[in-house]
């Protein structure tokens, strides 16, 4: 048990955080992560990251234009547009 009577996999709040207790190495710690709301309780969208397309087969773009139900067809150029417009 940690020094503090919380128990690994235990979480608590505090501020936009959520700690979690973990051991590594026998050590207890507090894993901190963002609870993804500003202080007056508003959610913050993060950003998706950019996704290269242009790098991807054309294999993989043309099930994603499908899966996004958009046109599969045409060169890969074409496909990666539609992706990233």
């Amino acid at each position: 048990m940690a020094p503090d009577g919380l128990k690994v996999g235990d979480t608590f709040l505090e501020g936009n955080l959520v700690y979690e207790v973990t051991k590594v190495g026998g050590e207890y710690r507090y894993e901190a992560r963002w609870t993804g709301k500003t202080s007056s309780g508003a959610s913050v969208v993060k950003p998706e990251p950019k996704v290269d397309y242009a790098s991807m087969q054309y294999a993989q773009l043309k099930k994603l234009c499908a899966e996004r139900g958009l046109d599969a067809t045409g060169k890969k150029e074409d496909l990666v547009a539609r992706l990233e417009g």
